[in-house]
This record gives C-alpha cells, structure tokens and sequence, in this order.
C-alpha cells in the first residue's frame, strides 16, 4: 500500500508548496514515519486477538510436488534437485468445508533478569509457542512464522518453525522492547476443497504489570493454541504459493526461488556504548566510543545464517584512550569477509590501513578475505582506531556547553558483509546476548603487556561464577540501545538522574531490566538558567529523512512503482512551470 502512496502524495506535495498551505497536504507523508521507532503502551488484549482463516490459492493435484531428502533443510546439495511427482489424488469429500480455527493462547511471564544474571540486553528475548490441532489430532510439519512490523515498518521474520510429532512447535526470538505482540502464520491446505489456507493471528510478548507496585509491563511467553478443522499441511509443496518447495510459503520468502535461503532478519538501527576505564566504572558517562548500527542477516528455512551484512558509524569518542570495534564470530566454518568505509560526507575512506591495530594476530583486517574460525573467534575489524574514525572530534561536549548540528561530526563508516561457506546457528555458542552479537572493544592501553579488551555483559565469568564485565555495583562497561542513542555529555554520570537526565535508567539497572524497559526514551530536560544540558541528542543530528529513506528504500525494491512515481512527478513539474510562466505574479 505504501508503495503508492508516493504516486498520490507527489503531486499534492509540490501542489502544496506552490500555493504555500503549509500542514495541510503534508499529512499523508506522516504515515511514512521518520526513520524511527517510538514506544507505544500496551493493553490488556494486545496481541490476544482471534486467529482467522485466509485463502491464499485455489490448486489441484498436479501442483503438489513431494521434495527429496534434501528439500526443507535449506541446504540442498549442488547437484540434487527436488523431484516432482504427480500423487494420487485423495477422494474429494462430498460436500467441500471450509477451514476454520479458534484459538486459546496462554502466558507465563517470563525472568528477564537471566536467573540473576543480567547482562542489560535492552532487546525482549523470549520462546513463542504454537500447537495445532485438527479433528484428527496434533497436525505435524506446520511450517509457522513469526513476524513483527514494530522495527522497519514492514513484517519483519524473527522466527521460523515446524510442528513436531505433537503438532507444537517452540520459536525463540528476539525483539525490541517498543514490540508489544507478534504476529502468526501458518500455512497449510484445506483437503476438503483443495485450496491453500493460512492460518493468522497475534500474540502478545509483553503484558502490562499487576499489582500495587507494579509499573510498565512485563515480558511474556505465548502459548497458541490452535484448534483447527478441514486444516493440514501440504502434502509436498505447492508451487503457487512456495516456488522453491523449501516450506516457507512465498509471501514471507525473500528468496523464493531459491531453496537454500529463506528470509532477512533485520535488526533496525541500534547503538552501542562503551565506557572504556576498565577494570574502573570511571566516569560512567556511556560515552567514550559509540557507534550507531543495523544489520541483516540472510537465514535458510531452518534458521541457519549464511551471510552477515552490518553498517557501522562511528558518533562517539568522549575519552582519551584510542579504540577499535571489532566483532567475535565463534563458529565451525571459514568466511569470506568483504568490508569497505565511507567518510561522514559518504565518500570512500582509505585510512584503515594506516589505524594503529590494537588486537593481535588478526587476519583481514581493512581489505576482508577468507577467515578460519579461529580468526574470526578472534575478531572481525569492523572501526579502526577512533582517533582516525571520528577526525579528532569527540561529539561529547562538556555539561552545559553549546552543542549544535554545526558542531556534530558524523564519523567514518564501515559497510561489513560475512558470508560463511556453511550456513551456521549462532544461537550453538554465545554469539548472540539479548539478541545482538558479540562486539568487543580494544583499547590502546596494555594489562600484563597486552591490550585491554572490554565485552558486553553475559559473554565472560570469572571463577567465582561473577560476570566479568559488571563492576562491583553492577554497572556495565558496554550497553546496546534501540534507535539513535543521545549519549551523555562528557563526565555525566548515567547512573545520577541529575547529571545525565535519564530519570529511569536505574530503575531498570537495579530491577535487572523488569521496569522502565523504555528508560532511554525519557530524559529529564527542564529548561532553566541552572540547569545545563547533560545529554548530546545525537538523534537530532543524525536521523535520516523518513521520505528520503523510504524512496531509496522503493528504488531498490519497488522499481516499477518508483519509475511510475517519477512519471508523476515530472507531469506535475511540467504543469506548474506551466502554469507560474504563464501568470509571472505567482508566488
């Protein structure tokens, strides 16, 4: 539907600026959005609704095929191809049913804390549950999918999975905490008609909290119970609705004529922080280097990732020690690393090679190649050292001082593709903690003669059983936030509501992330003489245009509807320039 908007709010949108009604014709561009996510409160029944029933396709014997040993493992052979058969077809009933389905989901709330062990993950992890059922019993080898539209405005699959003998199947995922609910699908074929149905429906992820004391919400575990009748799944494929017979049905594969890879989990934009005085908390500003990302990650039908492709800008450097970013990969197989850097004005940037390397025995660093496990466990550069990365500039003023887009420096950024020879689950080892990976931060500062190294919390515990990277309050030496960060100044304490202006990070911090999942979305600004700024709003500086966004995004994906779009456009410019030489007073 968006795709055309474009091809109705052009015209108005140049309309609406050659006769100067400012606001008015301009409201359709506020449903594109600005790039961004925003928190919204969830309800009672959110993600609670009735399942229902849609007719994807009307098909008959011949477009079954059964697939061979290979199809729906997502990594067929080279020379392997599924075969196609003709089944015999079952007798039609006498009277054709239609599918329907009723629904029961339950909740359990789920231990955010990690059994006492949190590692400030601001994502919401948590298993999804489905288990169909039909008038014979449990329905076996379901595909189901698990989307959500909450982080890039579009269904988003943060999960795949089939039925197992019980006809249940267990997804876990990993969303931000502005998603409320998912979404469910399930697709399969009415026997008694022959038609291709999907089942679809929500399910709620948070719930908000009871009780006296209780404050924003709680995260919860669905379980979907499904209670379905005229409802199995294919018998083989059907190739209307899944052209390459891989079990994701066309509408959610990205890739659908190929069976080795299925959908593009995408993470939305993100920010990581570090606080680089390591062993000490210092000043806990969660700012010394900081870098905004995104990522896509190429799956096959069985959850499997093939190719890692991230974006990565240096916002950040309030420190005096020089960093590097880099990412630990601890997977069985070799990959080929492909990596490339751009300037803040988006130019090609080529002073990689001459950055200090603070981590050693690396391999691929700058130029890519092919990495063994054993380097990639050591880590993938991603940004060199910061002094290069962010030009000198810090974008970490001092309390109080005036800080302006002119004085914002967009620093270098690296453009990272990882392609593994064979696909591999990042969920066997820790490479993933709340749902990101595992990025580190090397320091031009040596222990023992070798460089400090800060992760995340969740990865490493001493012999004491204690998480490595939390000081002896608690306090993380790295944190992952949602959207655009707007960091503290320089020496701003996050932790004090009163120097950093982030009134409810400890409350999260000590409830070990139950309440005020949204804290970094609330800052205590009150304009007065004495009380200067303590937060950089980086946001305001670097958040691209949502309608610039969305075009490049149409240009890529929508060609057909953008070529039109411009079309448009030109007619429109045509008429007006028309119009204003024909009547030289138009203002």
């Amino acid at each position: 539907m968006n795709r055309w908007i474009i091809l109705l709010v052009l015209p108005l949108f140049l309309l609406d600026c050659s006769n100067k009604k400012k606001g008015m014709l301009l409201l359709p561009f506020l449903g594109l959005g600005d790039g961004t996510t925003q928190a919204t409160t969830a309800s009672a029944n959110d993600g609670d609704g009735t399942f229902t029933v849609v007719g994807l396709e009307t098909t008959d014997p011949s477009q079954v095929t059964t697939p061979d040993a290979n199809t729906n493992t997502g990594e067929p052979s080279d020379s392997e191809t599924p075969s196609v058969v003709t089944p015999t077809p079952a007798p039609a009933a006498p009277t054709p049913a239609p599918t329907t389905v009723n629904n029961e989901t339950t909740t359990t709330v789920v231990d955010q804390t990690n059994g006492g062990n949190f590692n400030f993950e601001t994502n919401i992890t948590v298993p999804v549950t489905v288990v169909i059922v039909n008038e014979a019993g449990p329905v076996t080898n379901a595909p189901v999918t698990v989307t959500e539209s909450i982080t890039t405005g579009e269904p988003n699959v943060v999960g795949v999975g089939t039925t197992d003998g019980n006809g249940s199947v267990t997804i876990p995922i990993s969303v931000p905490p502005t998603v409320v609910s998912v979404d469910i699908s399930v697709v399969g074929v009415n026997p008694t008609t022959g038609e291709v149905v999907e089942i679809v429906g929500s399910a709620p992820v948070q719930q908000p909290a009871t009780g006296s004391n209780s404050e924003g919400t709680v995260v919860v575990a669905p379980v979907i119970n499904v209670d379905t009748t005229n409802f199995q799944p294919v018998n083989g494929c059907v190739q209307a609705v899944d052209s390459d017979c891989d079990g994701i049905a066309n509408n959610f594969d990205e890739f659908p004529d190929d069976p080795s890879l299925a959908t593009i989990a995408r993470s939305g934009r993100y920010t990581i922080a570090f606080e680089d005085m390591f062993p000490s908390a210092g000043d806990a500003d969660l700012n010394d280097h900081s870098t905004v990302f995104s990522t896509e990650m190429d799956k096959t039908p069985t959850n499997k990732v093939k190719i890692i492709r991230g974006t990565y800008t240096h916002v950040a450097k309030g420190a005096g020690y020089n960093h590097e970013l880099r990412l630990s990969l601890d997977v069985p197989t070799n990959a080929t690393v492909q990596i490339s850097y751009l300037d803040g004005s988006g130019n090609p940037w080529n002073g990689c090679a001459s950055a200090p390397k603070y981590t050693a025995n690396t391999a691929g660093d700058c130029t890519g190649g092919t990495l063994t496990p054993a380097q990639l466990k050591r880590g993938v550069l991603i940004l060199p050292s910061s002094d290069k990365t962010l030009f000198g500039k810090k974008n970490a003023p001092a309390a109080g001082s005036t800080f302006t887009i002119n004085d914002f420096v967009r620093g270098v950024t690296a453009q990272v593709t990882i392609t593994f020879e064979e696909p591999v689950d990042l969920n066997a080892t820790k490479n993933l903690v709340g749902g990101h990976l595992n990025y580190f931060l090397a320091i031009n500062q040596k222990t023992d003669g070798v460089f400090r190294q800060i992760f995340r919390p969740g990865y490493f515990k001493d012999a004491k059983g204690k998480d490595s990277f939390l000081d002896k309050n608690g306090f993380p030496w790295a944190i992952i936030v949602p959207g655009v960060f707007n960091h503290p100044t320089e020496g701003a304490d996050i932790r004090k509501p009163s120097t950093s202006g982030y009134i409810f990070f400890n409350s999260w911090m000590n409830s070990n992330g139950v309440a005020h999942k949204d804290w970094y979305l609330h800052i205590d600004q009150i304009p007065a003489p004495n009380r200067p700024s303590y937060v950089v709003r980086v946001s305001d500086f670097y958040t691209d245009n949502g309608f610039t966004a969305y075009l490049i995004k149409a240009v890529r994906k929508n060609a057909f509807e953008v070529s039109a779009s411009l079309i448009v456009v030109g007619a429109a410019l045509g008429f007006l320039m028309k119009r204003k030489m024909g009547n030289p007073k138009a203002a």
